[in-house]
């Protein structure tokens, strides 16, 4: 079909009659860069090749067909001057990591001679992944899908919107959806009020609305089991704008739980979610108050105080009194705040009698520096640095260059990571 042809077809919201089209046109254009990077002997390159898998639409269209369907797309050669249909056949076989192994007796089929659910699933795929496509608007893609391919086709879509820089705007009725959907991404109409949601709870009220019950935070857990206990979520905020600093990224699916209960609290909290999900993993991390500091692992952050011997659940303590320590670094509030690191050095010297050392990203800081009580410094105290300089502890957070990232810090990204 003419581009003019096609565009009519999928702006009637009719995208499937034009997929022979798309699929011929990715195909197409991978054959066009394995050309490029063939040597005179026909070969890739090992390294090209893992680039090539990992951004090419064609080759993540087949990786998705292969780890989800246990198939893969094969296009016929074509010709327009002697043809005037595309043939695409489906191959199935067994997902080897990077191709397909054919079912020795199998018979290559039609594209179309598969089910509704599965086109449909292909089309919105291939249509994300068409470089002449930027903003993508679907309205109720996942109609005719079984569940699974529901938050399937969701992933996906997630994934190439971040990687190649697009848009989507999915209109959706589907439970399923909404159940996994982070909350921050889920935009609320209601009467004249358009609203993201700013928290797990709110999305109780859309799933009333359909007659459904919801448990937002155990049904997120069962499905990524991978939970981070934390004080308040503004740890979690803290934690994930850190990770951001040194070019690292805390999955959306580890489900953050704020509580203030006690490692001992948390373990018995750990132990009961552990009988409805076998395989659990979860990091527990809380301010250090007034633990002594020999119960305080100097490289882990293991909380010694609680015998804990749960593989899978990791107990860390901060070394230094709060959270808020790890922000006292001169020069990020001087960037935050518009001041000279001069005045925040005598800020901390003249009214706190507390004077930063050189090495305060160190695990083996001065011990007090470890003792300040961060919070009242920082935020709550008459004479704290937001009152002071009027800058908040996100405003430092986000100030802070990725060597001012204090190794403590560092130990518990890891540690979320390893989920």
């Amino acid at each position: 079909m003419s581009i003019a042809q096609r565009r009519s077809l999928t702006g009637s919201g009719l995208v499937g009659g034009t997929i022979r089209n798309l699929l011929f046109e990715l195909e197409r254009a991978n054959q066009i860069q394995r050309d490029k990077l063939k040597d005179e002997g026909g070969r890739i390159k090992t390294s090209d090749l893992k680039k090539l898998r990992e951004s090419d639409p064609w080759e993540i269209l087949q990786s998705a067909m292969g780890r989800y369907f246990q198939a893969n797309l094969s296009v016929s050669p074509f010709n327009d001057l002697y043809q005037s249909y595309i043939r695409v056949s489906l191959v199935k076989g067994v997902w080897e990591g990077t191709r397909i192994k054919k079912f020795p007796k199998f018979k290559a089929r039609d594209l179309m001679s598969e089910g509704s659910g599965f086109l449909q699933w292909l089309s919105v795929f291939a249509l994300a992944l068409d470089p002449e496509t930027d903003v993508l608007l679907l309205d109720e893609p996942d109609a005719h899908l079984h569940s699974s391919l529901q938050t399937l086709l969701l992933e996906e879509l997630e994934s190439i919107a971040a990687r190649h820089k697009k848009q989507v705007l999915l209109a959706t009725h589907s439970t399923e959806i909404l159940r996994w959907a982070a909350h921050s991404k889920i935009l609320m109409f209601r009467g004249s009020k358009v609203n993201y949601l700013t928290d797990d709870s709110a999305r109780i009220g859309l799933f009333a609305g359909m007659g459904s019950e919801f448990s937002p935070r155990l049904d997120r857990l069962k499905r990524s089991r991978a939970l981070l206990l934390v004080e308040n979520e503004s740890d979690a905020r803290f934690l994930k704008l850190m990770a951001e600093k040194i070019g690292k990224k805390i999955p959306e699916e580890v489900v953050v739980w704020a509580w203030t209960g006690s490692s001992k609290e948390r373990r018995q909290l750990f132990m009961q979610l552990k009988g409805d999900i076998p395989d659990l993993k979860a990091i527990s991390i809380r301010d250090r108050d007034d633990l002594a500091q020999n119960h305080v692992d100097g490289a882990t952050l293991r909380d010694k105080s609680e015998n804990n011997g749960e593989g899978n659940l990791k107990l860390r303590v901060w070394q230094r009194r709060h959270i808020e320590n790890y922000l006292l670094c001169p020069n990020a509030i001087a960037r935050a705040s518009g001041k000279s690191a001069e005045e925040i050095n005598s800020f901390f010297s003249e009214r706190h009698a507390i004077v930063i050392p050189e090495n305060f990203t160190d695990q083996a800081v001065l011990q007090a520096i470890k003792d300040v009580y961060g919070k009242s410094l920082m935020e709550t105290g008459e004479d704290s640095i937001e009152r002071h300089f009027g800058v908040s502890k996100f405003d430092v957070a986000k100030a802070l260059l990725p060597g001012e990232i204090c190794d403590d810090v560092k130990v518990i990204i890891d540690d979320i990571l390893s989920m």
